[in-house]
């Protein structure tokens, strides 16, 4: 499902970067059921042998596609998390912040080539399970930390499955607002909401407990 050769040279580089380009290109246009390896070559201009060399299949490209996105959402994450994005004084800011971080998040799946497609692929193809597995377990990361001194009580096990809970919710909210655009902004509130009463009644809870 990866890669078979990694571009050492700046010719093979740039092969390769192009075959990546194109079939996100390419997936907004035609795809995924359309898609082919052969059609990727018409429209990068190389040979199959040069693809092959590369990449067995269409996905194996589609799994280098899915990593680099998801990659680029994990920091996201990461840098929303370091800016205290789950430090909030209040219930609004909290909505608020979390708007922020799926707005983050969907607007550079719209930037990345053919990302909405791939986000869809990698949803629905058992093949790229495995993309889709790992991203949330580094999206649910950098939270980990912060919410174990947010919630001193919870074991560790305890604070994962939230953090894990929580993750699948943002996932599925981004999901949702792929397939019915003119309501992401909507999704997104909701989804805000939705989050910050869920830690708001969590911390009561433990206060009273």
């Amino acid at each position: 499902m990866e890669a078979k050769v990694a571009p050492s040279q700046d010719r093979a580089r740039i092969t390769f970067e192009k075959i990546l380009t194109v079939t996100g290109e390419l997936l907004g246009e035609v795809g995924f059921e359309r898609l082919s390896t052969n059609l990727i070559c018409k429209h990068a201009g190389i040979t199959p042998p040069a693809l092959y060399w590369y990449f067995p299949n269409k996905y194996a490209i589609l799994h280098e596609l899915g990593e680099r996105l998801t990659s680029a959402q994990e920091k996201i994450v990461t840098n929303w998390v370091e800016e205290g994005g789950l430090e909030k004084d209040s219930f609004e800011e909290t909505v608020q912040s979390f708007m922020t971080l799926m707005s983050r998040v969907n607007e550079q799946s719209k930037a990345f080539p053919g990302g909405l497609w791939v986000i869809r692929v990698i949803r629905v193809t058992p093949r790229l399970k495995g993309v889709r597995v790992a991203s949330r377990e580094h999206y649910a990361a950098p939270a980990f930390a912060k919410l174990q001194e947010a919630y001193p009580g919870l074991p560790e096990e305890r604070i994962r499955l939230i953090t894990r809970l929580v993750t699948d919710v943002i996932y599925a909210a981004a999901e949702l607002a792929i397939d019915e655009p003119e309501d992401e902004m909507a999704i997104i509130f909701d989804t805000s909401v939705m989050i910050a009463s869920y830690y708001e009644k969590l911390r009561e809870f433990l206060r009273k407990t």
